[in-house]
């Protein structure tokens, strides 16, 4: 049987600063998946294979710096994240694509549509943040945590609780399981995502996207009410209200998978 750190068909290509890994399930239309941080593209194992049942080829890259993709040898900005990807997504022979991203990836996302505008079909948009500069700013202030080893493996235990403290409720133990494996892949002193997600400027270039979007409220997510905020700059996009919180990729893939479907059906996608 599968494990979740081997889901989907891996591979690598060339980014800006080494190799991008890849996993992708099923064939037909390219749906690029981005996930959170600091997960990798094995957040998205139980929710790819209903896209892909669905026609979707689901694309997830690693983002550079998290889960088997190389880092690059500086802190990255969002648009520095969107380049990669573009790189990334050409040297795949991607044309166009539905994209969509989870909090991280959400904005990652949302920077790809402003930096190529004529290559996403649409945008589905996990409970993107959409902080004020006020809010940026004391995100940014806020120190940085890294649960580094210790004899006896206490790190472990340590991060462990928490995650349990800070995480979605409804997290399960599998899943946290797995969101822990997720972060120590990584080089926990340069988790630069969180920081170039609280640097970046979404309300500044938020008017410049011209794809359409879907916004994914869940209502226990912390900034799942964010999605009103989108509304009063983007109006003709969608939102899909969702229950549980921001483990509903994991949690309950069939309501996310559902709704993204719904939306894409909706556009004639």
């Amino acid at each position: 049987m599968t494990t979740p750190l081997l889901s989907g068909r891996r591979s690598y290509v060339t980014g800006l600063w080494g190799q991008v890994h890849i996993r992708q399930w099923g064939q037909g239309r390219p749906l690029v998946l981005l996930h959170q941080t600091p997960w990798n593209g094995m957040q998205f194992h139980k929710l790819a294979p209903l896209l892909a049942a669905a026609g979707w080829q689901v694309i997830a890259p690693d983002t550079p710096g998290y889960g088997l993709s190389d880092a690059p040898p500086f802190a990255p900005t969002i648009e520095d994240y969107a380049a990669n990807l573009e790189v990334t997504l050409k040297a795949m022979g991607i044309e166009t694509a539905v994209v969509g991203g989870h909090h991280t990836g959400a904005i990652i996302a949302a920077a790809y549509a402003v930096l190529a505008p004529s290559r996403v079909y649409a945008l589905v948009l996990d409970n993107p943040p959409l902080y004020s500069a006020e809010e940026r700013a004391q995100r940014q202030q806020a120190p940085h945590r890294a649960f580094g080893p210790q004899e006896g493996g206490g790190h472990f235990a340590d991060r462990w609780a928490f995650m349990r403290g800070f995480a979605d409720p409804g997290l399960s133990v599998e899943s946290l399981h797995l969101a822990n494996l997720a972060y120590y892949l990584n080089d926990i002193t340069q988790d630069h995502g969180h920081s170039a997600a609280y640097r970046f400027d979404l309300q500044a270039v938020l008017p410049l996207i011209a794809s359409p979007a879907l916004l994914l409220a869940s209502r226990l997510d912390p900034v799942g009410h964010h999605a009103e905020r989108f509304m009063k700059i983007h109006p003709e996009w969608q939102i899909a209200p969702l229950d549980g919180g921001s483990a509903n990729i994991i949690e309950q893939p069939g309501i996310w998978s559902g709704a993204c479907a719904a939306y894409l059906k909706g556009r004639g996608l």
